[in-house]
């Protein structure tokens, strides 16, 4: 019997939504960071099997905001809700939940569709603190099984997590080709790569206020690489002179590390150009957030 179905990743910033998305995947295909927020829209990844595909939706980290920014995240965790099959709940050692969190638990119970709570991070916690977590989480939904896990230090998360959701899913078709392991397109994945270093490497609240835009992409036959140019759109000047650094230090630093990881993604020798650019105020024109935060190529 096959079985296929959609599968979407919810939670709080920060609790490893991302990290457990690109385990299963096996590739980097969502940006992984320390600072909250890392993910922006509901990136897709799909992991086949010889009797099964399960496509994911992973979803920005939910939280309350008025920002326009966040206002649009907030839809994109909506648009996953409306069409899945099972609902992976993560939180991690904190058990954050808040009015938010808890009306999305209450979508799950409501739609009467398969669960998993994942508990993550739990080599940071005694019996008594995972048991306090369990017990919160369950007054909001009725979830089919309860993982507990650390999703970075057990060599055996992938499979426990997998086998957990195969047994939920139904019997259905393969819904895209065997190689296919993205819906984004190579070039977003590629700027999520650079926004993830622009993250790690700068302070604050700099990284919410920037976005990144792969402008070129050309393969090169008689260099065997790609050149790609990507533009880093930030709102003040400010921000402009953190992300060049002194004597460009920072954005060399920034463009080096992307350019080693995207060299793994797509196996190919780089050539990585970025430019910083300003755009005053694009967190707070819905046009401009769609326009950066969701490109299509």
């Amino acid at each position: 019997m096959f079985k296929s179905g959609f599968a979407a990743i919810i939670g709080k910033p920060n609790v490893g939504k991302s990290t457990l998305l690109n385990l299963l995947i096996g590739e980097k295909i969502a940006i992984v960071s320390h600072k909250p927020q890392a993910t922006r829209k509901s990136v897709r990844g799909i992991l086949s099997g010889e009797d099964y595909q399960i496509i994911f939706m992973d979803t920005p980290g939910i939280h309350k905001s008025s920002k326009k920014l966040n206002e649009v995240i907030i839809r994109y965790i909506n648009e996953a809700l409306d069409d899945f099959d099972v609902a992976i709940v993560i939180t991690d050692n904190k058990g954050e939940s808040d009015e938010i969190i808890e009306e999305y638990l209450n979508k799950i119970k409501q739609k009467n569709k398969k669960s998993i709570l994942i508990i993550n991070k739990i080599d940071l916690m005694d019996r008594n603190r995972i048991e306090k977590i369990k017990n919160k989480f369950k007054e909001f939904a009725d979830f089919d099984k309860i993982i507990e896990i650390s999703l970075t230090g057990d060599a055996n998360a992938k499979e426990k997590i997998l086998n957990a959701i195969l047994d939920l899913l139904e019997e259905g078709p393969a819904y895209y080709d065997k190689d296919i392991i993205s819906t984004e397109t190579e070039r977003f994945i590629i700027s999520e790569i650079i926004r993830e270093k622009i993250m790690n490497l700068t302070a604050q609240e700099l990284p919410y206020h920037a976005a990144v835009v792969v402008d070129q992409m050309k393969y090169r036959d008689e260099k065997d690489m790609y050149y790609i140019k990507a533009n880093i759109i930030v709102e003040r000047k400010t921000h402009k002179m953190i992300i060049i650094g002194k004597n460009g230090s920072l954005i060399k630093e920034i463009g080096k590390q992307a350019r080693m990881d995207i060299e793994h993604f797509i196996d190919k020798k780089v050539f990585l150009e970025l430019w910083v650019k300003i755009r005053e105020n694009w967190t707070k024109k819905e046009g401009a957030i769609k326009e950066l935060i969701n490109p299509r190529y």
